[in-house]
């Protein structure tokens, strides 16, 4: 609910804006802008491992951004934006029939990649210095996820039950720097830390089974017997689980 409030706010203040800008009359600064972002997230965590298929994956952004002049160099500069952020990793699983208990039709080989796509609307609003040389900017942002989707080489049946809840609502901050040009056109770097975990729920039931097994045929009896030397569960059970962004862009204001 607080979440849902803190969102409403923010969109309601990009989109009165505008409304501001025209009420303070015109400046020589660009005040409106689009913007492309190509994008890397890393997830960190303290857990044994992610929740996501991969600790680190590539992504981009669309926003829409406007800018309040204060002063002139001084500026608020709000944006609403779509991004979206991909885990994937490339992995090989082979499920032998004698694992499965006789189960028709049994095991399996699958080889590919698994893949969490999420979109979000992102909705940062930075205080922005601009100089002829470059702009400094800074401010809080928040994420509503719109959509995710999974994609597995496993086959459901084989998988584990989901133990966790990807949050809807999450929040952070931002810090960037660029160069915006005379005639619009802007480049800049961006870093984002978001704050609040990216996962909710008991991450206890999620586990990784590790084993070792020793085969042994008998060129007698023609026959291969195994024995497991070792196994262990461990569990993904982490306290935290943030994402730290790294983004550049390249926009045009008008």
């Amino acid at each position: 609910m607080v979440w849902r409030k803190i969102a409403g706010g923010v969109v309601a203040l990009a989109l009165c804006l505008p409304l501001l800008v025209h009420a303070a009359g015109k400046s020589d600064g660009k005040l409106f802008g689009v913007r492309l972002g190509a994008q890397i997230s890393n997830l960190m965590t303290d857990a044994n491992w992610g929740p996501y298929p991969d600790i680190s994956g590539p992504g981009g952004m669309l926003s829409f951004d406007v800018a309040f002049p204060v002063s002139e160099h001084f500026y608020i500069h709000p944006a609403i934006g779509l991004d979206n952020r991909n885990f994937f990793t490339y992995g090989e699983i082979g499920i032998p029939c004698a694992a499965l208990e006789g189960e028709e039709p049994c095991g399996g080989y699958w080889e590919g990649y698994d893949v969490n796509s999420f979109f979000y609307l992102e909705i940062p609003v930075m205080a922005q210095w601009r100089t002829s040389a470059l702009f400094l900017e800074a401010g809080p942002v928040v994420d509503i996820l719109l959509r995710m989707n999974e994609d597995y080489i496993l086959p459901e049946k084989y998988r584990n039950d989901r133990c966790y809840e990807d949050k809807r609502f999450g929040a952070g901050v931002v810090a960037g720097v660029g160069h915006m040009f005379d005639f619009g056109l802007s480049i800049d770097a961006r870093v984002s830390f978001q704050f609040t975990d990216l996962v909710e729920g008991d991450k206890k039931c999620l586990t990784m089974h590790s084993e070792e097994v020793e085969m042994r045929f008998d060129s007698e009896t023609e026959e291969t017997t195994t024995r497991v030397l070792w196994e262990s569960d461990e569990y993904m059970d982490g306290s935290y689980y943030k994402l730290l962004k790294y983004q550049i862009g390249i926009g045009y204001w008008f």
